[in-house]
């Protein structure tokens, strides 16, 4: 005798294959134990072809009158019908939802929510931004050295030559404008590395001639924008570290480092005789192992990695806009505090080379040397001060440094002695150097993860014009009233920067 035996989730074709008695004793143990959900035992035993023996129902296993061979298809159709309609009951059953299948069907687990990088890879990527923030302070510090030579090739003054500080302050505003969208359509590395393109693109149109300002303008325009956008993305990146104030300190420490060494080289190049615009070929020799070293270390990071100590973000949850970005309060705050902050430290950079000139009757090299220990001052105060703000808190260390700087940018004013306006300078930039990683620590703990690519391409290209307007405004005015301005416009633009740091908002106190 055979029974027809039918196991849910065989194909159809299985379905009604004759099976002898005797095996059914095993089909039914294996059912047995494939079936997790069930504390019943089935047991059954088959003895003597006229003897049937009576099965517990079981919600798996299924047992129907022999079909004949000659069965029409009708018959077969009803029994199909029969068999979706007891599919159906089962399914339908209180029962786990562990069941014979075929083949079976494992529960797909979701994909962890972010994956936290290699000690290796971090620092590879870690020494990429340090290479980057390099070439960008080079670049960056060069510009007050080269401005006598550009006036004196073009026939500008002051105010014209001021335009390619407005040029590099539209190349910010793009970057605001497009670096969110763009990280979040192409991801967080491959940004990155458009923008290092980009700027190998400006470095080019800036060394390849001198005679077309108008062609310079738009160089100074695409280097701005490529600098903005890699400052917002490096500021986003480090805020995510272990340490951020630290490391934030470290890294535009190092760009203070290129400025330093920059404008020596520059002054040494045009003082020989060389045209101004080949300092721009060093540029182009530096952005080739940027770009290199950017490929390798950031060619597959698409997001922001997730700190080690941060909740990971809920499946389905909509990422913030960039409208709410420009409606937070703390992110404004921040951006103007910076505008203020870059506008002093690109005026004194800018313009102290004329103003040493000028005003204290000094040489192109002395004049270039206090230019290069202002960079300097940045620079080390960036690297060696951190530890200081985390003991006094980064919200008092600025205050109490906005009072040293004050005081010494009045001394350099108001002593009309070289030595003294040098000493006094490079204090100077000691004295403000952290205040940049102090705005952009605070905005990591006042902005959500979600949105720092937005809001630190904000903030970033916000305090970037200040490099242009400030610059621009002194421009204007030495062209009235002589180059002396700059030093009561950094001290009025220090005041400033004090009164924008109380209305910042408050942040817990990190221990780092």
């Amino acid at each position: 005798m055979t029974a027809d035996i039918r196991l849910v989730g065989l194909p159809s074709v299985l379905l009604s294959v004759p099976v002898q008695e005797e095996h059914l004793g095993s089909v039914i143990y294996h059912e047995s134990l494939l079936t997790e959900d069930t504390h019943v035992q089935q047991q059954a035993s088959v003895s003597g072809a006229a003897t049937h023996e009576i099965l517990q129902p079981d919600a798996h296993l299924t047992l129907r009158p022999p079909i004949s061979r000659l069965a029409t298809d009708g018959m077969l159709q009803e029994d199909e019908a029969r068999d979706e309609k007891d599919s159906a009951s089962i399914s339908a059953a209180p029962h786990p939802a562990v069941g014979l299948a075929y083949p079976p069907t494992l529960l797909a687990q979701a994909p962890p929510e972010s994956v936290l990088e290699s000690k290796g890879l971090r620092r590879l990527q870690m020494a990429s931004s340090f290479l980057t923030l390099l070439l960008a302070g080079w670049n960056g510090g060069a510009t007050g050295a080269l401005l006598p030579y550009i006036e004196r090739a073009h026939h500008f003054g002051y105010a014209q030559v001021s335009v390619l500080f407005v040029c590099t302050f539209l190349g910010y505003v793009v970057s605001a404008a497009t670096t969110g969208t763009l990280t979040r359509r192409v991801g967080y590395g491959h940004t990155m590395l458009i923008s290092v393109m980009i700027e190998l693109a400006g470095n080019i149109i800036n060394s390849s001639q001198q005679a077309n300002f108008g062609l310079m303008c738009f160089g100074f325009f695409v280097v701005g924008l490529a600098f903005a956008t890699q400052l917002g993305l490096c500021n986003a990146y480090f805020a995510t570290l272990d340490k951020p104030l630290m490391w934030t300190g470290i890294l535009h420490g190092i760009y203070g480092l290129g400025a330093f060494a920059s404008p020596l080289l520059a002054t040494a190049m045009v003082t020989r005789g060389v045209p101004y615009h080949l300092f721009y070929t060093t540029n182009i020799g530096m952005n080739i192992p940027v770009f290199a070293l950017a490929w390798v270390a950031f060619r597959n990071l698409h997001a922001l990695p997730r700190h080690p100590n941060e909740r990971p973000i809920e499946e389905g949850s909509a990422a913030p806009s960039f409208g709410t970005t420009l409606r937070s309060r703390a992110v404004w705050t921040l951006a103007i505090f910076l505008m203020l902050y870059v506008g002093a430290e690109e005026s004194i950079g800018g313009w102290i080379v004329s103003y040493i000139l000028e005003v204290r009757t000094g040489s192109p090299e002395g004049a270039s040397w206090v230019a290069s220990s202002f960079y300097l001052g940045l620079a080390l105060g960036r690297i060696f001060l951190p530890p200081l703000n985390v003991l006094l808190g980064e919200r008092r260390s600025v205050i109490v440094y906005l009072c040293f700087a004050i005081g010494l940018e009045c001394l350099a004013w108001f002593l009309p002695y070289l030595a003294s306006t040098a000493v006094c300078t490079a204090l100077v930039g000691v004295a403000i150097s952290t205040f940049y990683a102090a705005a952009i620590t605070t905005g990591g703990k006042l902005v959500p993860r979600t949105m720092h690519a937005d809001a630190f391409a904000l903030m970033s290209a916000v305090g970037q014009s200040g490099s242009a307007f400030w610059p621009l405004m002194v421009g204007i005015m030495s062209t009235r009233k002589g180059i002396w301005v700059v030093e009561p416009t950094v001290v009025a633009l220090l005041g400033a920067q004090g009164i924008c740091w109380l209305l910042v908002p408050k942040a817990g106190r990190r221990s780092e």
